[in-house]
């Protein structure tokens, strides 16, 4: 139910900065929910990052519960750093780690998110490359 009453101080201009963003803002609980699985929850691919894009309206806002676009890595070229990085980590933890967990994946995130050369790709955008490499064996 949605009641119109507004504060003496609503403008216009809050109006029209409340339509610009509310759409990311409804994608966001949207995904919310659906994170924390609650009734009503939609997987729509909606992080963070998404919904300060689209309220700012430099990313579209897919049609109705469409989710956004995945964000594929797709050359070598990307998938490798983010891969090695995974695979040589494995070689450093692995002994105390030998299964991903949340303990390596906090630990992974922070490293890569604090490394001195700034990675082309965001943690959320590498993270499932960096596990592949984490939990990848050498086969005689």
């Amino acid at each position: 139910m949605t009641i119109a009453w507004y504060p003496s101080w609503w403008k216009e201009v809050h109006g029209n900065a409340w339509d610009r963003v509310k759409e990311a803002m409804r994608r966001d609980w949207e995904q919310t929910r659906f994170d924390l699985h609650l009734a009503g929850g939609h997987e729509l691919n909606q992080g963070v990052m998404d919904t300060v894009d689209q309220a700012a309206g430099t990313q579209a806002i897919p049609g109705d519960d469409r989710p956004n676009r995945p964000k594929v890595i797709g050359s070598w070229e990307d998938v490798e750093l983010p891969m090695g990085y995974g695979y040589g980590a494995r070689q450093s933890y692995g002994a105390e780690h030998p299964a991903w967990d949340d303990t390596v994946e906090t630990a992974l995130r922070l490293e890569w998110e604090s490394g001195k050369v700034t990675p082309e790709h965001k943690w959320d955008d590498v993270k499932g490359l960096v596990r592949q490499g984490y939990q990848y064996e050498s086969r005689p």
